[in-house]
């Protein structure tokens, strides 16, 4: 449906009020719940009210840059889920700021927000992966015919599940190792550590990369259950010798 300029504010107003509304009202219910800042989690939905209007005001933007239905998948283009996922992200990280603040201090709590933007950023800087166009696969039959398939592709929601709890640790290293240095004042492997992370961090958000090292496809469900089993594996064997 085409809308002018004039009705894209409207709707963009529009969404922006329903949206704070039900983050005051969700608000409520955390700070309720589980003790968390109301004006913390309110300010979070604030953001994401104002994110999702801008996204309403600037949709014939977006479709012109990404275009807002896939045309290999069902729902919206992978860039457009991104920048869903980024205001996800955003909102839960400053959403659990304030009990980090509480319960760490301001140092540890920033670091451990700075921390769960790592995933977001290597993501954006390797934003062409994560696009429509991986969700088709070249074939070549019996016959030398060459066809076009589609498969789930480099799905960004994916990937940002697998970032999320490895951006975790990469900040409970940095948090240790900034103790480390106000107590002792020396050198100590949490950095190591740290760098070590985000490496493996980097590589585990770089499917293309990762496809070529791999001995199966991360473009098919398949290779991505396989490589959320690896991802466990590296896990556990990181939470056992590392924090």
């Amino acid at each position: 449906m085409l809308l002018d300029s004039e009705e894209l504010k409207i709707y963009s107003i529009v969404i922006f009020i329903l949206c704070f509304v039900g983050g005051i009202i969700l608000s409520i219910l955390m700070s309720a719940i589980h003790s968390t800042n109301i004006f913390f989690t309110i300010f979070s939905f604030t953001i994401i009210s104002a994110l999702m209007a801008i996204f309403t005001y600037k949709r014939d933007w977006f479709d012109r840059k990404y275009g807002l239905v896939s045309k290999y998948h069902i729902g919206m283009s992978y860039q457009v889920v991104f920048y869903f996922i980024g205001i996800l992200n955003l909102a839960l990280s400053l959403i659990f700021f304030y009990p980090n603040l509480k319960t760490q201090g301001p140092i540890n709590a920033a670091i451990m927000f700075l921390s769960q933007q790592i995933p977001l950023l290597f993501m954006s800087l390797r934003l062409n992966v994560f696009d429509d166009e991986n969700c088709r696969v070249k074939k070549e039959d019996e016959m030398g015919n060459i066809h076009y398939e589609n498969t789930l592709g480099y799905n960004p929601i994916i990937y940002y599940f697998i970032g999320f709890p490895i951006s975790i640790l990469i900040g409970i290293c940095l948090t240790d190792y900034v103790k480390d240095i106000l107590v002792s004042s020396y050198f100590t492997s949490n950095l190591l550590q740290s760098i070590f992370l985000i490496a493996v961090l980097f590589l585990l958000l770089s499917p293309d990369l990762l496809d070529k090292i791999l001995p199966f496809n991360l473009r098919s469900w398949r290779g991505t259950i396989k490589l959320y089993i690896l991802i466990a594996v590296i896990l556990a064997i990181l939470r056992i010798f590392i924090i």
